[in-house]
C-alpha cells in the first residue's frame, strides 16, 4: 500500500501553508482550459452515480453569471490538474480550487477555499484502476476501496467518519450500469436501477397520480381532527415533491393562524393534524422519483424533474377537489385540497391549478391570498 492514512492527516494539518506551492505546480502543468457544468468531474468510481448525479459536461464557453460552473485545466496527457469552482450564488465568483498531482500509481488532490484547506485526497491505482481512496477533510476522514469485475467497477466499500460502514454493489451489462445497491448493516436500498425497456415517464407519472389519489383518500380517513376540516394540504419539499405528507386544519384553526399571518393559514407545518401518505409500497414511485432526480441533475434545465413532480401533485389535488368527501372525512362547505411546498414558495401558482376557477376566485375575493 502506497498511502498512509496517518501521514495524510498530518499533511492535511500543514496544508494551509502549502497553497501557493500546490497552485503553482498544478497550474504549470495546464495545457488547456475547459468550462464544465456543475458538478464537474471526479476521479472516484461511481462518485456521482451513487447520489443520482450526472458528471458535468464540457461547455463551449463560460455560461452567464448566476450559474454554478467549473473551469478545469488539463495537462498534455488529458489529465485533470486544476479545478476552479465558480458559485452562481456568489455571482459567479471563484469559490474553491482543487489542485491535482499525478504520480506513479498515486494521485493526490488538495482543495482550498477562502478559509483554507477543505480536503486532501490520495488515490491509489493498480493496472490503471483506482483501488483505494484515502480522504482527510475539515469535517473528518474517510476511506473507499474499489473492486472490479471484467475491468468495470463492481464494489465500493465506504468508511466515512463516524458513519456506519456501507457497501455499494454495481451490476453492468453491455449497455452500461444496470443497478446500484447500497448495503448498510442489514439494510439494503437500490440507489439506481435502469428503467426497463419501453419505460415511458409520462405514462408512469399518470399511473402514479392514480395511486396518489387512492392513498390520500385512505390516509385522510385516519386523520385525528377536532371538527370539520376546512383544508387538506399535500405538503412536500421542493426538491422531492413526490415524497409528501397530508396535513389538515379546521376552520377555527385556520382563522387563528390567519390572525397572526395571512400565509400561515396555508402553512401545513402549522396544522395540528397530519398523517403519513403511506407511499412506501408503491412499486413505481422509486423509479419515477429517480428519473425526475436525474432530470434535475441535467444543468440544461436543472429543475425539470422537480417541475414535473410539482405538476403531478397539483393534478392529484385538483382531482381530489372534484370528489365528494362526505363519506371520507367531515368537511366544511368551503373545503379545499391543495399541494404546496413547506416553504410556501409554490403556493400561489399551485392554487391556480389545484382549485376550480370559482373556488380560486372566492379565495381571492375573501383576501385569503
Amino acid at each position: 500500500m502506497i498511502i498512509d492514512g496517518a501521514d495524510l492527516a498530518a499533511r492535511f494539518a500543514r496544508l494551509a501553508d502549502e497553497y501557493d506551492s500546490w497552485k503553482q505546480a498544478a497550474t504549470a502543468c495546464v495545457e488547456r482550459w475547459d468550462w464544465y457544468s456543475w458538478p464537474g468531474l471526479d476521479l472516484r468510481p461511481l462518485h456521482f452515480e451513487r447520489d443520482l448525479l450526472k458528471p458535468g459536461r464540457r461547455l463551449d464557453a463560460r455560461p452567464p453569471v448566476g450559474r454554478d460552473v467549473l473551469r478545469i485545466g488539463f495537462d498534455a496527457g488529458g489529465r485533470t490538474v486544476v479545478i476552479e469552482e465558480y458559485s452562481g450564488f456568489l455571482r459567479s465568483r471563484l469559490h474553491a480550487e482543487t489542485f491535482v498531482r499525478h504520480g506513479d500509481g498515486l494521485v493526490e488532490a488538495a482543495q482550498f477555499d477562502a478559509d483554507g484547506p477543505i480536503y486532501l485526497h490520495a488515490y491509489e491505482s493498480e493496472g490503471g484502476l483506482m483501488r483505494l481512496a484515502e480522504m482527510v477533510a475539515r469535517g473528518g476522514s474517510g476511506r473507499e476501496r474499489y473492486e472490479y469485475t471484467g475491468g468495470r467497477i463492481s464494489r465500493v466499500e465506504i468508511e466515512h467518519g463516524g458513519r456506519p460502514r456501507s457497501v455499494l454493489t454495481a451490476e453492468h451489462d453491455h449497455r452500461g450500469l444496470l443497478r446500484l445497491v447500497e448495503v448498510i448493516g442489514r439494510r439494503s436500498a437500490v440507489r439506481y436501477e435502469r428503467p426497463p425497456a419501453g419505460f415511458d415517464l409520462d405514462v408512469a407519472c399518470r399511473d402514479l397520480e392514480d395511486s396518489f389519489v387512492t392513498r390520500v383518500l385512505g390516509a385522510a380517513e385516519r386523520l385525528d381532527v377536532d371538527g370539520p376540516v376546512a383544508c387538506l394540504a399535500l405538503s412536500y419539499y421542493r426538491q422531492r415533491p413526490l415524497s409528501f405528507e397530508i396535513h389538515a386544519a379546521t376552520a377555527d384553526e385556520r382563522a387563528e393562524l390567519r390572525s397572526a399571518d395571512a400565509h400561515a393559514a396555508w402553512s401545513p407545518a402549522d396544522f395540528e393534524a397530519s398523517t403519513d401518505a403511506g407511499l412506501d409500497d408503491i412499486a413505481a414511485l422509486r423509479l419515477v422519483a429517480q428519473e425526475l432526480t436525474l432530470l434535475d441533475a441535467d444543468d440544461v434545465d436543472a429543475a425539470a424533474g422537480s417541475e414535473i413532480g410539482r405538476r403531478l401533485m397539483c393534478a392529484v389535488a385538483a382531482r381530489l377537489n372534484r370528489r365528494d368527501w362526505s363519506g371520507t372525512l367531515p368537511v366544511t362547505d368551503d373545503f379545499l385540497v391543495y399541494a404546496v411546498d413547506l416553504e410556501l414558495v409554490d403556493l400561489e401558482r399551485n392554487l391556480t391549478v389545484c382549485l376550480p376557477p370559482e373556488r380560486l376566485a372566492e379565495v381571492r375575493e375573501r383576501g385569503l391570498l
